[in-house]
């Protein structure tokens, strides 16, 4: 699966993507930093909608599904160049919508950061 940050120095890799859960390693670099040094909160919300969307994509047919809401909880910095857990499930999906849950942890496993995100499931034609 490409993802956006995958040229960077700093990248994920998808560790699993089955059963409505997703995990993913990700090492954020410098040119994801935000003025105080830490990681951007715009990063940080397209790694936690990616990795949402990995957790879904094998339970659908359809080849994407747009993503119609997404929180992002900051519980704590983000530093650049630490090596980060992701990971996502989905808690509820119906025929037209999906719930997601994801939290990015650092190495000790305190979570850093939380969010949600909703999809919508294309219909079949």
């Amino acid at each position: 699966m490409p993802a956006p940050y995958g040229d960077s120095p700093g990248h994920w890799e998808f560790l699993e993507s089955k059963d409505g859960k997703a995990e993913m390693s990700w090492t954020p670099t410098p040119d994801m930093a935000n003025p105080f040094g830490s990681v951007h909160g715009g990063i940080i919300a397209t790694v936690i909608d990616e990795s949402c969307g990995a957790a879904l994509m094998p339970l659908i047919e359809a080849p994407s599904a747009p993503t119609v809401s997404l929180n992002v909880e900051y519980l704590h910095a983000v530093q650049i160049g630490g090596t980060y857990t992701v990971r996502s499930e989905i808690v509820r999906k119906g025929r037209a919508m999906a719930i997601a849950d994801s939290r990015i942890l650092n190495e000790e496993g305190t979570m850093l950061v939380r969010g949600t995100c909703f999809f919508q499931i294309p219909r079949p034609k």
